[in-house]
C-alpha cells in the first residue's frame, strides 16, 4: 500500500520510497510473475487541486520466451504519472491499485529471451539456441 495523508503534500512536495512485495499493491502471482520485491519511488506535487505523483517502478520480472519457451527474467523500470483532483471529502491517496493497473498493462504479452532467439525446431523440439536440430 503507498497511502499518504494529502496534508502532507507542502508546497515543496512529498517524497516516497518504499519497496513492497507484489501482495501490497495487489498484484497475484496469475497476474505478473515477479522475482523480487517492487521498489517505488514516487515525488509528489500539489498543483491548485491536483496531485501529481510522478511514479518509478523498478522490480525484476519472469517471463518464459515467445519463441523457445524457456524461463528468463529482467528488471523492467517504467514511470508513471497520476493525477488526481483533491476535494474537501479527499483525505489521503492510495497509489497501490493505481501501480497494479499500470504494471499489467506494461507488462508485454509476448516476449523473446534475446532479440535474435532462434525458437525450437517444430520437428524434434531441439531449442535451437542451445543444440542443433535433429531433424533429417
Amino acid at each position: 500500500m503507498i497511502k499518504f495523508s494529502v496534508r502532507d503534500v507542502a508546497s515543496k512536495g512529498l517524497e516516497i520510497n518504499q519497496i513492497v512485495p507484489k501482495e501490497g499493491i495487489g498484484l497475484s502471482d496469475e497476474e505478473i510473475d515477479l522475482r523480487s520485491p517492487i521498489t517505488i519511488n514516487v515525488g509528489i506535487k500539489r498543483v491548485d487541486n491536483h496531485i501529481i505523483a510522478h511514479t518509478k517502478v523498478s522490480a525484476d520480472h519472469g517471463y518464459m520466451c515467445s519463441r523457445c519457451l524457456e524461463d528468463f527474467h529482467e528488471v523492467r523500470r517504467n514511470e508513471y504519472y497520476f493525477d488526481f483532483e483533491v476535494n474537501p471529502e479527499v483525505e489521503y491517496i492510495d497509489l497501490g491499485e493505481e501501480i497494479r493497473q499500470e504494471m499489467i498493462l506494461a507488462d508485454p504479452a509476448r516476449i523473446l529471451c534475446k532479440s535474435d532467439c532462434k525458437g525450437i525446431c517444430p520437428g524434434c523440439g531441439a531449442n535451437l539456441n542451445k543444440e542443433k536440430c535433429k531433424c533429417k
